[in-house]
């Protein structure tokens, strides 16, 4: 039985870094790091099990990507969301060999997000018009579309072999970019759409705690994602990114929470794939990682 978040950690949800400071008192606290080397994709994938490679952040880069069964992009696949960078990473991406692709957006993919596209645009100089926004998102979203055995995960879920993937773009608000939420209740809204029993979730930002500290020493991370995952969901692993140099992976002893950013902070594509193998017992039933 997981024990309830203190409220304490509640009450302090738009204060991430005291609010880990409690969560780490009770017996959910712990992020225990697990060696990247299990995460390499150097061993043979195992018997009856899918095997799933986990890219994010890749910024307008074409980064190599090993082989596997369902490729992951956790989003922030572009630097601006533009119609070029769109369609050129759709051309890149659809080219890959994997017979399953499953894509989110993330904060800097700014044209799948219609509804602020007006306005995130002129920030950086495109001063666009309302109509012009929304056909430009119309015209992103349909190239997204066409990318080859695809699934687009917006607040939604698909299954592969029955494995269960729910996908999602939010992070709390974060210096005004696209899919963004005030802490608290907003994004908690977002994360009770995620299924009970969910096998992999994947969402742009990081839950708290995990894959979520900052150069600065300050956290980005969700503690209303956490609950939700740690509380009701509780999958067999958890992918994001948006953090680029809390790249890594770490588990509660449920869950392995995979920050698979490609970029580093400096925006260079040097951090390889992440790689793992989801049995298909899991979709029988059996959630032993």
């Amino acid at each position: 039985m997981v024990r309830p978040l203190p409220q304490a950690a509640l009450r302090l949800a738009e204060d991430p870094r005291r609010a880990w400071e409690v969560v780490c008192t009770t017996s959910r606290g712990e992020a225990t790091p697990l060696p990247l080397q299990e995460y390499s994709g150097v061993s043979p994938s195992q018997p009856d099990s899918l095997r799933f490679v986990a890219i994010s952040d890749t910024h307008g880069h074409r980064p190599s990507v090993p082989e596997g069964d369902v490729l992951l992009h956790a989003g922030d696949f572009s630097r601006l969301g533009t119609l070029g960078e769109v369609e050129s990473f759709c051309c890149w991406f659809g080219s890959l060999p994997h017979r399953r692709k499953i894509l989110i957006a993330g904060n800097h993919d700014l044209s799948l997000h219609g509804a602020t596209y007006e306005q995130t645009s002129a920030r950086f100089g495109s001063f666009l018009t309302a109509d012009q926004a929304a056909e430009a998102s119309a015209q992103a979203r349909k190239l997204v579309a066409s990318i080859p055995n695809c699934d687009y995960l917006m607040d939604s879920g698909t299954t592969v072999e029955g494995i269960r993937i729910w996908g999602s773009p939010w992070q709390p608000e974060f210096f005004d970019w696209a899919f963004n939420l005030p802490r608290g209740e907003p994004c908690r809204q977002k994360w009770r759409l995620i299924p009970s029993g969910t096998h992999v979730v994947i969402t742009h930002g990081p839950p708290l705690g995990h894959g979520d500290l900052c150069q600065s020493g300050q956290r980005a991370g969700c503690l209303d994602l956490l609950d939700e995952l740690q509380t009701r969901v509780q999958p067999l692993y958890h992918v994001f990114g948006h953090i680029h140099e809390g790249r890594g992976v770490t588990t509660d002893g449920t869950t392995k929470y995979v920050n698979a950013s490609t970029c580093t902070l400096r925006y260079r594509p040097d951090n390889p794939a992440m790689v793992f193998d989801v049995p298909l017992a899991a979709a029988a039933g059996d959630t032993g990682a």
